[in-house]
């Protein structure tokens, strides 16, 4: 498994730096205070909300045991992707590890930062942070993502709407 993971580390597209750029104990994700409110309609199984609180928006779909969250920073400079799942993933709150994911054939390497016990619901997983258009047109376009965490239990998480309910996300910041 070392040598496959140290292949996909060779081979993949690495998210683009502005994450470094961005502080990186500052977690993008709502505050449990964070007053979220519902943005229209449900787009194709997701969900959009503006949270009042910063100004911001973000898109949630959940299927299964998996849940996906993306949105932007507080500045509205960086883009996050939040995966989280009800599956033992073997993560400890507050760690930082690789992860990989496979859309469409290409593969992203970026740093997962892990949540586990303050979520709601049973949930554990981690954000990965990118203002890679790369990353985000695939995210857009693709049906399907493959996480590779480098704790363990690779996972697929459903992404159709996407595209359509980032073009509502848009549409809501631009409100």
């Amino acid at each position: 498994m070392r040598k496959f993971m140290t292949l996909i580390a060779a081979t993949s597209v690495t998210l683009s730096s502005a994450m470094a750029a961005y502080a990186q104990d500052q977690s993008p994700l709502p505050k449990a205070s964070d007053v979220l409110v519902r943005y229209g309609h449900d787009v194709e199984g997701w969900t959009v909300y503006a949270n009042q609180t910063r100004g911001d928006c973000l898109i949630v779909h959940s299927n299964g045991p998996n849940s996906v969250q993306m949105g932007v920073t507080a500045n509205q400079e960086v883009g996050y992707l939040g995966v989280f799942t009800k599956q033992d993933i073997g993560l400890q709150n507050g760690t930082k590890s690789e992860i990989f994911v496979s859309i469409g054939g290409r593969l992203y390497e970026g740093v997962a930062t892990s949540m586990s016990g303050d979520l709601k619901g049973g949930y554990s997983g981690g954000y990965i942070l990118t203002d890679d258009p790369n990353f985000k047109r695939d995210v857009a376009k693709q049906y399907e993502m493959i996480v590779f965490p480098e704790t363990k239990g690779a996972f697929v998480v459903d992404l159709k709407g996407t595209y359509k309910a980032m073009a509502m996300g848009l549409k809501c910041l631009t409100q």
